[in-house]
Formats: C-alpha cells, sequence, structure tokens
C-alpha cells in the first residue's frame, strides 16, 4: 500500500477487498447507534395505534386487504403490501415497531456494505453510520401508508450486502431476487445503479478482461437488466389503472430538473477517475463528497421526473427539498441517508485540517438528532390533537350545523402537515356526526369551525395539554363579511 497522506486517497486504495474477509459488525457503534437512534425515531412508539394522513383513507374503516387492492390499481407487485395486510391482521400498532427495526436493521446492512470499501478507516465508518441513521429526513415513516416504502429499502439494502459480501454464484443469485423485490417502490429502478457501480468497481480486474467472457460479466448484465425485468413484467402482469396514469409520470421539465445533479456528481466523479488514472492522489474528503452527492442526486432523480418535488412560493424545486414545513413530502426523502452521510463525513474530512477533530460531523449528527426529536414529539402532539379534535366535536353533535372547518394549529402537526379532507371525515366519523361540510355558501345556517389553542409548543407538550377549542362563527357572519 502507498505512503501517502492518509487524508489521500492513493490509486492503490482502490484495491478490491474481496479476498479480506472481515465480520461484518466488528467495530458497529452499539451504544451510540441504539441511543441517538433511538431519540431521534422513538417517538413513533409511544402512540403506536396513532393513524396518520392516507391512513385515515386507506385503513381507517377498511378491511387490511383494502391497502393491496389500492396497490393493484396503482400498478404495484402482486408482492407489494404482502406485509402491511399482516401486519394490520396483527394490530396496527405492529407497523411503527416493525418500521422502526427495519430501518435500524438496515444500518447494519450498509455498515457490511461500505465495510467493503477497504479505503474507508474505522472511525470515518462510524460516522458515516450514525449520520445514516439520524439524519433527519423520511419523516413520513411514521404513516402506516408508507412502509411499503420501508420494506422495499430494507430489501434493497439487504440484497445489495449479500451481493457483495457473499461471492457465490447461489448468493449473486439470492441478492438480485431480493433487489428485485425491492423494486415495488420504483425510485428504486434508478437507485439500483449505486450496487451496479459497487460489484463493478470490486471486481473491476476481472471486468477489464475482454478476452473472454466470465462469470462477472454476466452478473454485471444481470444486475442491469433487473429494472428493464421490473418495466417489462409490470406492463405484462400488474399494470395500473387507467385512473393512475399520472401517477409518477416523467414530465420533460421534470427530466431537466432531476438531470441536472447527476451531471454535476458525474463531473466530480470523472475528476476522480482521471487523476486515478494518472496515478495522481485526490483528498479523500473530496471524493467521499463526491461520490455522496452523486448517490443523492440519484436519490432524488425520480421524484424530481415525475415533479413530485416543484417549487413553491417562487423557490426553486432543490430548496423545497429541505423546507422544514414538508407537509408529508418528506417521504420524497427515502433514499438520501446515505449519500448525506458520505457527503458529510467527506466535507467533515476537509475541514478538520491538522487538527484531526470531527467537529463538522459531531454538529451535525447533534443537530439531526435535535431535529428529529423536534419533528418527532410534533407528531407526539398531533396524536393528542387528533383525540382532543375528536372530543370537540362530539361536543357540537345535535347542536351545531359545521358548513366548514380550519385549523390553526399546524405547529402541533408534524413537519406542520394539513389535515386532508378524509382526515377530518374521520374524525366526524369517530364523533359520530355528518361528514357533509358543504361550504357556507351552501349552508348558510350552518356555521365555520376553525380550531385554535393558547399554548405553545414547548408548553403543549410539557404538559400534554394543547388548549384546543374551536372557534365558531355563523356562516351568515362570514357571508356578511366576504360580501
Amino acid at each position: 500500500m502507498s505512503n501517502s497522506p492518509i487524508s489521500e486517497v492513493s490509486p492503490d486504495l482502490f484495491v478490491s477487498s474481496a479476498a479480506k474477509p472481515v465480520r461484518m459488525l466488528d467495530g458497529f457503534p452499539w451504544l451510540n447507534a441504539i441511543v441517538l437512534y433511538t431519540l431521534s425515531w422513538g417517538w413513533s412508539l409511544l402512540r403506536p395505534n396513532t393513524l396518520y394522513w392516507d391512513d385515515w383513507s386507506e385503513i381507517f374503516n377498511q378491511k387490511p386487504s383494502y391497502t393491496h387492492s389500492v396497490a393493484k390499481a396503482q400498478g404495484l407487485p402482486p408482492w407489494s403490501k404482502i406485509l402491511d395486510w399482516f401486519f394490520l391482521e396483527v394490530g396496527i400498532w405492529t407497523i411503527p415497531v416493525a418500521t422502526f427495526v427495519a430501518f435500524f436493521i438496515a444500518g447494519l446492512w450498509c455498515f457490511g456494505i461500505l465495510k467493503s470499501m477497504t479505503f474507508i478507516r474505522g472511525n470515518q465508518l462510524k460516522m458515516i453510520l450514525l449520520i445514516y441513521l439520524v439524519v433527519p429526513v423520511n419523516h413520513a415513516r411514521i404513516s402506516r401508508i408508507c412502509f411499503d416504502y420501508t420494506s422495499s429499502y430494507f430489501l434493497f439494502f439487504l440484497g445489495w450486502f449479500v451481493m457483495v459480501r457473499y461471492k457465490s454464484m447461489k448468493s449473486f443469485v439470492v441478492s438480485c431476487l431480493i433487489l428485485f423485490l425491492s423494486l415495488k417502490t420504483h425510485s428504486f429502478l434508478f437507485f439500483v445503479l449505486l450496487p451496479f457501480l459497487h460489484l463493478a468497481w470490486l471486481n473491476k480486474t476481472e471486468l477489464l478482461d475482454f478476452e473472454k467472457l466470465n462469470r462477472r460479466h454476466l452478473q454485471i448484465a444481470g444486475i442491469a437488466a433487473l429494472p428493464v425485468l421490473y418495466v417489462i413484467s409490470r406492463s405484462i402482469f400488474w399494470p395500473l389503472n387507467a385512473s393512475w396514469n399520472d401517477y409518477q409520470k416523467p414530465t420533460p421539465a421534470g427530466l431537466m430538473t432531476g438531470l441536472w445533479p447527476v451531471l454535476i456528481g458525474l463531473v466530480g466523479l470523472s475528476i476522480i477517475a482521471l487523476r486515478h488514472a494518472k496515478n495522481k492522489p485526490t483528498h479523500f474528503g473530496f471524493v467521499l463528497f463526491v461520490c455522496g452527492f452523486f448517490a443523492v442526486s440519484l436519490a432524488l432523480f425520480p421524484y424530481f421526473l415525475a415533479e413530485l418535488y416543484v417549487g413553491y412560493a417562487g423557490r426553486p424545486a432543490y430548496i423545497t427539498v429541505f423546507e422544514f414545513r414538508a407537509d408529508w413530502r418528506s417521504r420524497h426523502q427515502l433514499l438520501m441517508p446515505l449519500g448525506l452521510a458520505l457527503s458529510v463525513v467527506g466535507l467533515n474530512e476537509l475541514f478538520k485540517g491538522k487538527r484531526n477533530k470531527n467537529i463538522f460531523a459531531g454538529f451535525i449528527i447533534v443537530v439531526s438528532v435535535a431535529l428529529n426529536m423536534f419533528w418527532g414529539s410534533q407528531y407526539f402532539l398531533q396524536s393528542l390533537k387528533q383525540e382532543k379534535i375528536v372530543e370537540l366535536l362530539k361536543a357540537t353533535k345535535n347542536e351545531i350545523a359545521i358548513a366548514s372547518l380550519g385549523d390553526q394549529t399546524l405547529r402541533f402537526n408534524g413537519r406542520e402537515n394539513d389535515f386532508r379532507g378524509y382526515e377530518w371525515n374521520g374524525f366526524m366519523t369517530l364523533a359520530g356526526i355528518s361528514t357533509d361540510r358543504p361550504g357556507c355558501e351552501a349552508l348558510p345556517e350552518g356555521s365555520n369551525l376553525v380550531l385554535k389553542s393558547d399554548k405553545s409548543y414547548l408548553k403543549a407538550l410539557l404538559s400534554r395539554d394543547l388548549g384546543l377549542y374551536f372557534d365558531v362563527t355563523q356562516c351568515s357572519e362570514v357571508l356578511a363579511k366576504d360580501s
């Protein structure tokens, strides 16, 4: 091995580690990982029977099999929602528990994957893992309806792990099967490029031998064929219902939005490759940052492509990815943790200089846990809030004709999500009152109810008393004011 400085990656550090088997979990930071992960995501376990967002339309008052019928209409494969169906049969509480466990175990797979990259040192690997586990993205995982994304995530990293850690042909076939099953969440159709590149890098010596076709060439071709095979299978065996034709439909504008970050990442990777070809060392921090940036660009590409992230209030689509009031759009951040973790540790290597202190990475971990605790406590308050809303609605029974409902207490909602109409319907159904809300113009004798509170977020969290009440305004007054 080269004697170049440890902050640089010299060409011979890119040698495959396939011949150097190591125990997968040696060096895993169990205590720090469990504590920080639980502080970040354990809030969902405090009130595990709460329904959020689309749960009120697809789970509330529905049979467990209903989620599978919705998935079929959306053009999802037959194995999609099978686990959801099973867990819902057992009890709603099982899904947040399974989600909590699944994302942590995915961290174990990620740790094993990264361990095959010998140029990543022990402390750097631990920092990447911790950031991967606590980076404040995808808080929508708390909704039961997002569990299908969670199981795809788990399967994808499991398949990737098996692919790079076990060398037999049988293991490769198993890994391809697992990866294929993960494609039920369609953003993985693009993200599968990462295990493809990883396997190619680990076996580049054999792949560059073009004189004869070998097993590695067949394996690479097999991985490349997975997305194509899935798309063809979908068009033949599980096509989407005509009513969902516009669902996840790519657009030219979305293509341009998603393509720019990918191209920037490819430019960075090209610079590293050129320096490697010329036997010039590259700063390790720069290599990690570029790899992380490229992984993030792939993670977001399918969501940009379908314009699931668009600019709001004149802001670019790139900014809305990181906005605090994300509503339920944080589900589009499902694939970002690995890329963000690599980028942060790469910047940490660039910033720490001769002092060799991980100040930047430590700061990011602290901020990440703090944000997760804040947003997690918001979902906790939202659970309490929904119960209180049902009580308040019960109090209006046979006394007020509800024409419309509003909410001015979004500080008690996770990521400040707005209640949808079907959520209000669920609250009103539990209160035993009609869900019809025609508006003041159609029901002038009715009332406009606006949910308000005299409590701050912190006081509500400490006391668990949200101070909620309905401000009731007669429709006649609303109409007179509007006119």
